[in-house]
């Protein structure tokens, strides 16, 4: 009878099956950036959801047949897939080469999502500068002085602080497009009339993602109308080559749209936060884990920025106080004993959220 294997051997098996896994991973990303750059010559979109599909169920059933647990399988070849997408659309948009040739200043480029847009704009071929209270004191002069000639300007900074930086530009607008990045517009529709009135190429977008995105796949990037045709095609150029879906909404609509999506949403999330106790509980159920993970990520976020989305949204109140209205009739039933008007909010969110 063969002695049982050590610890130590087995853990030995494990090492090298690893870094096998690991290699193979790494040999599937190149292919899947050759099959990438085979797609960019024919013409063919980055994401092909039917051979998603076919590669998932082939995965399902070889697990099976290896007595391995499907959702195993499929979650390790979709986070593959997901890392072959990213490959492909970072290619994609080194090898468009947008700003080739072209030089962008990113004001507010120390921020966070600031960091994001000056990667990116690098990727695509700008030059970028970065302008910011961050930033060193030779870095911003030698911004300043790029500032007037860029091809792009990009404002990565609050509402009300890039809408003062556009009234200081009317006296001399940059040559160049100028974009903001802005959650609220309101703040900014004033000056940007008043800045594109005294003659610069004026685009508006709102990156619906936040900081720590790579992959723009299932991602949604606002453009704003603000009446110039040529700047919006220019900031829709930019993400021409990813895999992001550009939604154009007249710039006066934008924070009403907004007031949903991100000042009842952040509510929503910060009130959860703020209403859990201060102890752990010994268990948690599925439901609170994901509730709780959303809220964390909320909270994580800069205080300054969300309450502005609050405040500086016009239609943000309205928003709130339906949520409010919500809870009250919610706390209503419950202490009435009414069944059927909780059952009715019940209704009323599955109806709202594409539930049967």
């Amino acid at each position: 009878m063969s002695e049982p294997e050590t610890i130590a051997g087995l853990r030995e098996q494990l090492e090298r099956v690893d870094a096998q896994l690991l290699t193979l991973a790494a040999t599937r990303i190149r292919l899947g950036r050759a099959v990438g750059e085979a797609k960019a010559r024919d013409g063919l979109p980055t994401v092909d959801y039917g051979q998603e599909r076919a590669v998932l169920a082939r995965a399902r059933r070889v697990a099976e047949g290896e007595g391995l647990d499907a959702s195993v399988a499929e979650d390790l070849l979709a986070r593959l897939i997901r890392a072959s997408v990213t490959a492909q659309e970072a290619d994609r948009v080194r090898q468009a080469g947008v700003g080739s040739g072209k030089r962008a200043v990113v004001v507010g480029g120390a921020g966070r999502m600031g960091r994001w847009f000056v990667r990116f704009l690098a990727d695509a071929g700008y030059r970028t500068a970065v302008l910011d209270p961050a930033a060193s004191p030779q870095e911003n002069d030698t911004s300043r002085a790029q500032l007037a000639d860029a091809d792009l300007v990009l404002c990565a900074t609050p509402p009300r602080l890039t809408a003062e930086l556009y009234e200081t530009w009317c006296g001399g607008p940059p040559r160049g497009v100028v974009a903001d990045i802005a959650s609220i517009k309101t703040p900014l529709i004033g000056a940007i009339t008043r800045l594109r009135a005294a003659g610069a190429r004026v685009a508006s977008l709102h990156p619906m993602f936040g900081p720590a995105t790579v992959l723009l796949r299932d991602a949604d990037v606002v453009v704003c109308d603000t009446g110039d045709a040529d700047a919006l095609r220019a900031v829709e150029a930019l993400f021409a080559p990813t895999t992001a879906r550009l939604v154009r909404l007249p710039l006066d609509a934008h924070d009403r749209v907004m007031a949903d999506l991100l000042a009842l949403a952040h509510a929503a999330a910060i009130g959860f936060a703020a209403a859990l106790p201060d102890a752990d509980h010994p268990v948690r159920s599925t439901t609170f884990q994901a509730l709780e993970r959303i809220a964390a990520d909320a909270v994580a976020e800069s205080p300054a920025v969300y309450f502005e989305i609050q405040a500086a949204n016009p239609h943000a109140a309205a928003a709130v106080d339906r949520l409010r209205g919500v809870l009250a009739r919610f706390a209503d039933a419950v202490a009435r004993g009414d069944t059927a008007a909780f059952a009715a909010l019940m209704d009323e969110g599955k109806r709202h959220t594409g539930g049967a």
